[in-house]
């Protein structure tokens, strides 16, 4: 009795250490989700950081524009030594109150602030405003590459699923085709089968192993793709959450679902702020045959030196009236004319392929739905293909041929299901990056 507990101490002691090896191996890979893999690469991508970094510059730019407008404060202080000075080319000549018009040395100081206010500025106003809209542009931009950026994400995470579903269906296969191939060798040892069975199972064995290897490779390299797009280090081990496999759900409206796109794809808004960045262009052109109003204002001291010096100051306005510069601002409108119809070309082209990519993005789930339910009826009639040949060639009747091919029709169910599974998840992400909200997409 002894002995026996002594044995259930030991057997108890090496469950545990095994389950504790399962469940640190465990920690040690972190599991990613979707939602984590979009979020990370988002924030680590190239692409998101270069159009941040641009964004920031737009908005640099907007307030280069704005300074324009506003007062324009300076100091300055100069303290020279001049030691000939001649009046005369000032148009002071020599007279009797002045023999000699060439004087020196003397000493100038002067110490001043200056005032300068635009009061009426029209081209400055509109290039203000087109480079705000500028700005806006640049941040949809940022949301359109964090949209890219997500989508990519998504479809190498889909792409890794359907990787290692297909290794879990090559093993699958493999296993069955091992218990076949035992099946061929049984029934040849008892008389029932030809040496031809066996070696046609041996061959379906083989071919099996070779398909797992091409699985497993194919996987490897999905999960490399992954860990690039997402920002993991290619070495680090990672597992993927796996999405319960849901029936398809149903197929938002058509019209709803353009119109959701027309107000949330960053293409649209980036095409749509680009074509008021235009009009404002258009109109700063415009603004070039406007005069300029200005008021001017400075006070400071002057004289021969600090100690000395004596305040002084001005104040006034200024207006430039542009009378002629030989076709330079009537160019500038022409330029930015062409520019506008440019950009109201593209606004109008970019709602049609919204618009497009909607339908395409609605017809191509409405099939892989459907395609669904027809690769799990065929998977199921496959097994039942495959038993039902395989229970005949175990009573002896007939050879194993009918085992054989249905053994590869059931495979090609299964891996017309990963597929199947695959395009329909893709075509879910499709309508996502449609509709423009692939960085909250789910599985």
């Amino acid at each position: 009795m002894k002995i026996h507990i002594e044995w259930l101490v030991r057997f108890l002691l090496v469950v545990i250490l095994w389950a504790t090896c399962l469940i640190v191996a465990h920690a040690d890979t972190p599991v990613l989700s979707m939602d984590g893999a979009i979020r990370r690469a988002v924030q680590t991508n190239l692409s998101t950081q270069l159009s941040q970094a641009t964004s920031q510059e737009a908005r640099g730019r907007a307030i280069q524009a704005a300074a324009s407008l506003l007062p324009q404060i300076s100091g300055s202080v100069s303290q020279a030594r001049v030691f000939k000075s001649n009046l005369a080319a000032q148009g002071f000549e020599a007279s009797s109150f002045l023999p000699d018009p060439v004087i020196g040395p003397y000493n100038t100081f002067d110490a001043r602030f200056t005032l300068v206010q635009k009061l009426l500025d029209m081209n400055s106003i509109w290039n203000t405003k087109a480079a705000s809209a500028d700005a806006q542009v640049a941040r949809f931009a940022e949301d359109l590459a964090a949209e890219q950026v997500a989508s990519a994400a998504a479809l190498a995470y889909i792409e890794d699923l359907r990787a290692l579903h297909a290794v879990q269906d090559a093993q699958s296969n493999l296993d069955l085709a091992q218990k076949l191939s035992t099946l061929a060798h049984h029934q040849h040892d008892a008389g029932l089968a030809t040496g031809v069975d066996t070696a046609r199972a041996e061959t379906r064995l083989a071919q099996d192993r070779q398909r797992l290897i091409q699985a497993r490779l194919a996987a490897t390299q999905a999960d490399i793709r992954l860990k690039r797009v997402v920002g993991i280090p290619l070495g680090d081990p990672v597992s993927l959450s796996e999405p319960q496999n849901q029936p398809p759900g149903p197929v938002p409206q058509e019209v709803s679902a353009i119109a959701e796109a027309h107000s949330d794809r960053s293409e649209i808004r980036i095409t749509r702020e680009e074509l008021k960045a235009e009009t404002y262009g258009v109109d700063a052109a415009r603004a070039g045959y406007l005069p300029v109003i200005s008021a001017e204002a400075d006070y400071g001291w002057s004289g021969n030196v600090p100690d000395g010096s004596a305040r002084t100051g001005s104040i006034g306005g200024r207006l430039d009236l542009p009378i002629f510069n030989g076709g330079l601002t009537h160019g500038q409108v022409k330029e930015a004319t062409g520019r506008h119809a440019a950009a109201q070309s593209q606004y109008n082209d970019t709602q049609i392929q919204v618009e497009e990519d909607v339908r395409l993005a609605l017809q191509t789930l409405t099939a892989e739905s459907d395609d669904i339910d027809a690769a799990q009826t065929q998977l199921q009639l496959a097994e039942v293909e495959l038993k039902l040949a395989q229970d005949r060639y175990s009573a002896g009747v007939g050879d194993n041929i009918q085992v054989v091919t249905a053994q590869a029709s059931l495979e090609d169910a299964r891996k017309s299901l990963v597929d199947v599974r695959a395009r329909y998840t893709d075509a879910r992400a499709n309508l996502a990056m449609a509709l423009g909200h692939m960085q909250t997409f789910q599985l």
